[in-house]
């Protein structure tokens, strides 16, 4: 098969995501390296969104690729009725890593939608043995038992969790539509942490306002009777690159331990040294109950994880943990993570994520400062974002929710990028997507930037006023 048979052959029977299937045209790829795709017909093209954020290393990383072909030769899945080194490996490592102390339980799976319903599932059942299993006649709650026990969930508008019934189910995204009316019950949309586009105003006040509103609405979905956890993602992804306003989660945190609930970091986008730590709930100085690892995880192969608190874990000592997965704990997998968190834990590497993310951004908002449809700058370490606006007095946006999937200025930017830069950006995104690989070169943040700033001629131009 040829290279343009294969791509043909892709097209005529490949479902491809989240699109209308008429038209599909894949690109053809020859190989991968560092953080460019090469393709049959000699491009060279930088891959800014990191193959969905998942390969932080960039292609074919050689520790990450030696240490998979070790483990190939050994053993690759076995169920986790038996161990194998890479696994407890990883579990341990994860398990030590996560804020908080060391005696956590990691449960394995292939994605973050899968590891976000390991989450969700378990907070629910750790909320039952709260209620029916901590003595005879369990325990105090703050509401009547209309129900038998906490299962409601608390997500924000502005997140996506992942496409698979539940996750989905407690996503904003517009994807959720697609899911409905058949969603999962027993989710509540709380207001979004966005300083940009704050409901509450600007400053410490909306930041406290903004928490008492949350508050507000546990009481009114009947308090620590009926909800069970609050999921968030530390740095919103998919719905704006959106870091929360400083005391956001020290609050948040505040409020589930006074009514008992569990808090739940969605880290598929933000784990694995994207944000210049580790975990981005780090920059806050907070303790989840449960944390979500995903795409960049595993590296080259499907993986993900949920971190679950020694006090989560521990509710499922004696009772049953009602989920699984096969492949779960999948021991190639597992050490391509293994292999990867040595890299990002070796000497400088997110000390230098986090120092060239700042360039990174200094560079961006220099553009902000020549371009008026850039209403906002905004991200951490090697994660950022442009928000385009018709105007930046109303910060009327030039997509909004309603046009995820309709074609804007911003679908024409990411057409400009791939065709005349050879540079690769989704395009369905509400701004400028700008999520290289943590190992980009500041050569290359220098060519990715000149090209973002010619890009901007589209969108300023579609604001600029018709000449007379």
């Amino acid at each position: 098969m040829n290279a343009e048979g294969f791509a043909q052959v892709q097209a005529r029977h490949l479902m491809q995501c989240w699109s209308a299937q008429k038209g599909y045209d894949p690109i053809p790829v020859a190989e991968t390296r560092g953080c460019w795709i090469h393709t049959t017909d000699g491009r060279r093209i930088f891959d800014l969104r990191s193959a969905h954020e998942c390969i932080n290393l960039g292609f074919n990383h050689p520790e990450v690729l030696a240490a998979m072909r070790a483990q190939m030769e050994k053993v690759v899945y076995v169920t986790d009725d038996f161990a194998t080194q890479p696994t407890a490996a990883l579990a341990q490592r994860l398990a030590h890593l996560a804020p908080g102390g060391p005696d956590k339980k990691v449960f394995f799976s292939q994605s973050g939608a899968a590891a976000v319903e390991a989450a969700i599932k378990g907070a629910r059942l750790y909320q039952y043995n709260r209620v029916f299993k901590s003595g005879p006649a369990g325990v105090e709650i703050d509401a009547p038992g209309q129900y038998p026990f906490p299962y409601k969930i608390i997500s924000r508008y502005r997140s996506w969790h992942g496409s698979s019934a539940g996750a989905a189910s407690a996503s904003g995204d517009p994807r959720r539509w697609f899911q409905e009316p058949f969603t999962v019950p027993g989710v509540v949309f709380a207001p979004d942490a966005h300083a940009y586009r704050s409901a509450f105003g600007t400053g410490a006040a909306a930041v406290q306002a903004n928490l008492d509103y949350v508050e507000y609405l546990i009481e009114q979905e009947g308090g620590s009777n009926k909800v069970a956890a609050v999921l968030v993602e530390p740095v919103v992804g998919s719905n704006g690159i959106i870091p929360p306003p400083p005391g956001y989660f020290e609050g948040l945190r505040r409020i589930c331990d006074a009514w008992d609930l569990l808090l739940i970091a969605d880290e598929t986008m933000t784990g694995m040294g994207r944000t210049g730590r580790m975990f981005a709930i780090e920059h806050y100085g907070i303790e989840p109950d449960i944390i979500v690892l995903g795409k960049a995880l595993g590296v080259y192969c499907p993986l993900a994880a949920t971190i679950f608190s020694e006090k989560v874990s521990r509710s499922f000592d004696d009772h049953i943990f009602g989920h699984g997965q096969s492949f779960s704990g999948h021991a190639l997998g597992c050490a391509a993570a293994v292999a990867s968190l040595d890299v990002l834990h070796s000497d400088g590497f997110l000390e230098r994520v986090r120092r060239d993310g700042e360039y990174l951004g200094e560079r961006l908002r220099e553009l902000a400062t020549r371009h008026p449809s850039v209403g906002d700058v905004r991200g951490l370490g090697m994660f950022w974002t442009l928000e385009l606006v018709k105007d930046r007095a109303t910060k009327e946006p030039l997509r909004r929710a309603t046009e995820k999937y309709t074609p804007t200025v911003v679908s024409e930017i990411s057409r400009f990028l791939l065709q005349e830069r050879q540079i690769y950006v989704p395009s369905d995104k509400f701004g400028i997507w700008v999520v290289p690989p943590l190992i980009v070169t500041r050569a290359e943040i220098d060519f990715l930037v000149e090209a973002i700033d010619a890009a901007l001629e589209l969108s300023d131009a579609a604001i600029r006023p018709p000449a007379v």
